[in-house]
């Protein structure tokens, strides 16, 4: 209902990283071209922080589809980071850099770290390349295997690290890392994925319905509608694209081609709620509301794509 009632080729608003869907504003042009010039110059780690549906991925997807461009570069993905052990870590860091396998299996994990640093040191020192290495949902990992990433930044060449590692994560990860002096000091990006702006969010939605096919010379979200939209999902791109989607639909179930304030609140209501959300329904964005965004704003900064392996 949704394409044929919008003139669409496919859906706008997909949970996923699709590069085709990629919507840059300056914020994001300079996070990406930061991070890319700090993995692919070998300077160490770096970390993207940023609360559920702020963009992590995509940022991360971006800057992976750039680096996968350029035979300079290996490039490892770890999308699930919950390993039994610092040796199994170990083995999925060969398995996702396309090493071949420690055929040991009675290495401990201080001989594990010594195979991968001889396979970094073939491929980087003497095959030129630069090995790269994303884990999302960082936070995850126990703090012992943050020392062990901390390890192998040790492994170096004169003017760059053998492994360059970006970790995207939640508040959590900003916590651990904080607590370990010896890991933050070496630190040499610290990302913070901030909420769009309304013209930011507008910007977007405009850009993925375009992207699908939309043509009509209008948005079919009016100005007010679009306000709305960016003030019920925090400026988080994740609940934008779901509250628009929802939006949209409800919209052409009544054969409208464009949405009202009624719609995105009946879309809001199909859509898991949010504090937001619960903070409206008593009485406006007043002091829930408020108490939750001065929260965040004295926590700790709030804060890839697929598995890769050549």
């Amino acid at each position: 209902m949704l394409l044929d009632a919008f003139g669409l080729q496919r859906d706008p608003f997909l949970d996923t990283a699709d590069p085709a869907f990629y919507f840059e504003t300056m914020a994001t042009a300079s996070n990406r071209r930061r991070l890319f010039d700090c993995l692919a110059n070998g300077r160490g780690l770096a970390v993207v922080l940023g609360p559920v549906g702020a963009g992590k991925p995509t940022l991360c997807n971006a800057v992976t589809v750039q680096l996968l461009d350029d035979p300079r570069y290996l490039v490892g993905l770890i999308l699930d980071p919950i390993f039994a052990s610092e040796r199994a870590m170990l083995a999925a860091i060969e398995r996702a850099l396309g090493f071949p396998a420690n055929e040991s299996h009675t290495s401990d994990a201080r001989a594990g770290r010594e195979h991968l640093k001889q396979r970094l040191f073939e491929a980087c020192a003497v095959g030129g390349r630069q090995a790269i290495l994303l884990i999302d949902e960082a936070q995850t990992l126990p703090e012992t295997l943050l020392e062990t990433l901390r390890t192998l930044l040790n492994f170096q060449l004169d003017q760059r690290k053998l492994l360059s590692i970006g970790l995207a994560g939640q508040a959590e990860l900003a916590t651990a890392i904080a607590s370990r002096p010896n890991l933050s000091d070496r630190v040499a990006l610290w990302l913070d994925l901030r909420p769009l702006t309304e013209a930011e969010a507008a910007g977007l939605i405009d850009h993925r319905l375009r992207c699908a096919g939309y043509a009509a010379e209008h948005s079919p979200f009016p100005p007010e509608a679009m306000h709305d939209l960016w003030r019920r999902s925090n400026g988080l791109p994740r609940r934008l694209g779901a509250l628009a989607r929802e939006s949209l639909e409800v919209a052409a179930e009544r054969s409208a081609r464009s949405a009202t304030l009624a719609d995105i609140a009946d879309a809001a209501r199909r859509l898991p709620p949010t504090w937001s959300q619960l903070a409206d329904s008593a009485g406006g964005a007043t002091a829930l509301g408020q108490q939750g965004a001065a929260a965040a704003r004295k926590a700790r900064p709030w804060w890839q794509l697929w598995n890769v392996a050549q």
